[in-house]
C-alpha cells in the first residue's frame, strides 16, 4: 500500500512506508501543513519531505498550494476506509512504556495473529515495544485476555477514547520519546495495513 523511494544510485530509503502514513494523519489533523513543519514532525531531511510529499500527489493523496499540504478528497477517503485515528494516550498497565501513542484501525481485527509482528515493527523504527489489542465481544489481548482484567480503567477510556466496535485493532506504540512511541504505533499499523482485508 505504501512504497518508499530510495535516494539516487540506490541508497537507502528516504523514508520509510511508516512516514507516509503519519504523514497522511499529520496533515489531516492540522493542514495546511507546511514541507518544513512536516519534515521536522516525521524527523526526516527537507529533502526526503518533499519527495515523500510528491509521492503523495502522485497517489492522489494530496496537493499542495503557498498555504502548504492539504489532503485531497482522495487522501481523506483512505483515512476514512481504514478507520485510522490516532492519538497519545495514558495506558496504564496495559503496555510497558512510560509514554504510550495509540492507533485504531477499523476493522482490521482479523489481520492480527499474536500482535508480536507488529511489536516487532514498532522495535525496528526504535520504540520500545507496541501492544496489540483486537474488539472482538470486549476489548482483548491477541490471546483473548480481557484487557478489563489488566487495567479496567485505562480499558473503559481506550474504548471511549477511539469509539471502538466489533473487529477493530487497537495499536499503542509505547516508549520514553513520544515521538518515538508515535513512529512505532505507526510502524506497527503500516505492517498490519500491509496484510490486505
Amino acid at each position: 500500500m505504501f512504497e518508499v523511494e530510495l535516494a539516487s544510485r540506490g541508497g537507502a530509503p528516504l523514508y520509510q512506508p511508516f512516514h507516509i502514513l503519519k504523514a497522511l494523519w499529520l496533515v489531516r489533523e492540522t493542514e495546511p501543513l507546511g514541507r518544513k513543519e512536516l519534515s521536522e514532525k516525521l524527523g526526516i531531511g527537507e529533502g526526503s519531505a518533499r519527495k515523500l510529499v510528491s509521492y503523495l500527489e502522485n497517489k492522489g493523496w494530496a496537493s499542495t498550494t503557498r498555504q502548504g499540504i492539504s489532503l485531497s478528497p482522495r487522501g481523506l477517503e483512505l483515512l476514512d476506509d481504514i478507520g485510522l485515528k490516532g492519538k497519545e494516550v495514558h495506558a496504564g498497565n496495559i503496555t510497558v512504556g512510560e509514554i504510550d501513542f495509540a492507533i485504531r484501525l477499523r476493522g482490521f481485527a482479523g489481520m492480527v495473529s499474536s500482535g508480536i509482528a507488529q511489536r516487532d515493527e514498532a522495535i525496528k523504527v526504535g520504540a520500545s515495544g507496541a501492544t496489540t489489542l483486537v474488539f472482538k465481544g470486549g476489548l482483548r489481548f491477541t490471546d483473548g485476555f480481557d484487557v478489563d482484567e489488566s487495567d479496567s480503567r485505562a480499558a473503559r477510556v481506550l474504548r471511549q477514547d477511539f469509539d471502538l466496535r466489533e473487529g477493530d485493532v487497537l495499536i499503542i506504540g509505547c516508549s520514553p520519546e513520544p515521538g518515538l512511541a508515535m513512529d512505532g504505533a505507526f510502524a506497527a499499523a503500516v505492517l498490519t495495513l500491509g496484510s490486505e482485508k
